[in-house]
């Protein structure tokens, strides 16, 4: 289960990340994106452990490509969040 504080801020910040890094594009990462709802509140997320693992897999190639450095501040934070949650999930 993941808290997604800024849905909007991250949907976003995952979809730019999709698209530089096309070895991602088998469709997990893209329907998980897209069932996350359109709103401003926090959501409470049901995931699967293969989607955990290619979020944490997908946001740590990201931090390394140029593009996320030029990100907005509130995707940055957005994509902070989920891996921070993802980091504490892996070491419990």
């Amino acid at each position: 289960m993941l808290y997604i504080k800024d849905p909007l801020s991250f949907k976003s910040a995952i979809f730019i990340s999709l698209e530089v890094l096309s070895n991602y594009d088998n469709g997990l990462l893209r329907e998980f994106v897209a069932s996350i709802p359109s709103t401003v509140g926090r959501v409470r997320l049901e995931t699967s452990m293969e989607v955990e693992a290619s979020l944490t897999s997908c946001i740590n190639e990201f931090k390394e490509t140029k593009t996320y450095h030029w990100l907005r501040e509130d995707f940055k934070n957005a994509l902070y969040d989920i891996e921070i949650q993802l980091n504490k999930k892996m070491v419990s």
